[in-house]
């Protein structure tokens, strides 16, 4: 009896080391994602980090999985700068302005936790390629700081937001605005190098949400660089990206703009994610050639999702760019100055009158007919640019009739005669960063 119960007792014992680290065993905690929040939760895990790849990559060895391998994280929320060449030795790496930086600060704030780091993620299995997607934490005097946090704070990384691990979102989306508002690192025009034209004025705007089913319609998605300012601006070997990383064939992340690419004084240039003939013919509209939708729709939900386009000259300085939706400083100059009316009925149309004692100029922005019941989620849109009204002036908008008969003052969607449901709906005018200036609501809808 007594050498059944002892063998029995070894066995055991020789089996409690595998269930402990047993993958089902890991030792992860759930709660708040944020602090002093209840919602969303998210599972966490401590590691220690065996290598430092870049700004937003690391590898660790996770606590409690029952083993030593290594595992690839990938920074949740944001996108740091790449490096060409990777080294635990600093002075070995090589890489793009802002990617050393932004490594070597990943780098120390995890040396000053001594290695040990805590992830984060709403859903244990979320991943990005063979990479875990998580947000990041070192404990610095006392407490765990984000990393994700800091880097957006200081300005080393674009707002990379997706729909699983969300928790981060509106708050990364707010710090890279302030950053860029403030100008500092990657947001610092001649960071990396002093021009060319320097002085220029450019502006980006993005028409994320193309006319319906985005996938159907590439072309409709586009950016527009424009130059106010008296000379001309040469495009050569510039870039425009979106928050994500699309190589060309030269390894450029985005799409490269010939040597004839230029943006005329008081002109733009026109960027479409689909495909077309890019040709000095044309020097001011060119084709990404896509095979997707480039740039995320906005949501104002829970999720806070949107995106953003980036213009880089040659040496990498961001030297304009527009994110969405608005995160900061979102008051509009032509919000109080509009009135919008809609007609459901034959001939459906919808009228935008400038009830200001200004003229009112609506060049990036956007009329909009929502899906019903949805706040951020439209049937069409329309662009209105080179369209500006005198105080007391309107623009028609007809459903109907083809866009060859348009003026000054009257608009032609070509969508047929019965586009506004009788029963409802909502149609509004938004700013390029979605800023809401005036929306007008009929039957059992509501703005």
């Amino acid at each position: 009896m007594r050498r059944s119960l002892l063998a029995l007792l070894a066995a055991v014992v020789a089996v409690l080391p595998a269930l402990v680290a047993s993958p089902g065993a890991e030792a992860a905690s759930r709660g708040p994602c944020l602090p002093g929040t209840q919602k969303p939760l998210c599972h966490f895990w401590t590691a220690k980090t065996t290598f430092v790849a870049d700004g937003d990559t690391i590898r660790v060895d996770i606590d409690g999985d029952g083993t030593r391998a290594e595992r690839t994280i990938r920074f949740t929320g944001i996108n740091a700068m790449e490096l060409t060449r990777y080294s635990k030795y600093r002075n070995r790496r090589r890489g793009a302005c802002h990617g050393l930086e932004a490594t070597a600060l990943v780098e120390d704030l995890i040396r000053r936790s001594r290695g040990v780091v805590r992830l984060a993620a709403q859903n244990p299995k979320s991943k990005t390629g063979h990479r875990l997607r998580r947000s990041v934490a070192v404990r610095i005097g006392g407490q765990w700081q984000d990393l994700g946090r800091i880097l957006m704070e200081q300005g080393h990384a674009l707002w990379l937001p997706n729909p699983v691990e969300w928790a981060h979102n509106a708050e990364y989306h707010a710090l890279g605005a302030q950053a860029a508002a403030a100008g500092r690192n990657l947001w610092d025009p001649d960071y990396c190098g002093a021009g060319p034209q320097q002085e220029a004025p450019l502006e980006v705007a993005v028409n994320w949400d193309a006319d319906g089913d985005d996938a159907r319609n590439l072309n409709g998605e586009w950016v527009e660089i424009k130059n106010p300012g008296p000379t001309a601006v040469s495009l050569a070997g510039w870039w425009v990206r979106d928050s994500w990383l699309i190589y060309n064939a030269r390894k450029v992340p985005g799409f490269e703009f010939p040597s004839y690419a230029t943006v005329p004084a008081g002109g733009s240039v026109r960027l479409h994610v689909g495909c077309g003939p890019n040709s000095a013919a044309t020097p001011t509209r060119f084709f990404w050639c896509q095979r997707t939708a480039v740039f995320e729709n906005a949501s104002r939900d829970a999720r806070a999702t949107g995106d953003g386009a980036y213009l880089f000259d040659r040496d990498g300085d961001v030297r304009a760019h527009s994110t969405y939706p608005c995160a900061v400083a979102c008051e509009d100059p032509l919000r109080g100055k509009l009135h919008l009316y809609a007609h459901p009925t034959g001939p459906e149309h919808v009228t935008i009158s400038n009830t200001s004692a200004e003229i009112v100029d609506l060049d990036g922005y956007v009329l909009k007919l929502h899906l019903a019941g949805a706040s951020d989620k439209f049937i069409w849109g329309l662009p209105l640019s080179g369209t500006q009204l005198a105080p007391g002036e309107s623009l028609q908008v007809l459903m109907d009739g083809s866009p060859r008969e348009d003026n000054r003052l009257l608009r032609h969607l070509g969508r047929g005669r019965y586009v506004l449901a009788d029963g409802g709906n909502v149609v509004s005018l938004r700013s390029a960063t979605d800023v809401v200036i005036g929306c007008a609501a009929w039957g059992r809808s509501r703005c």
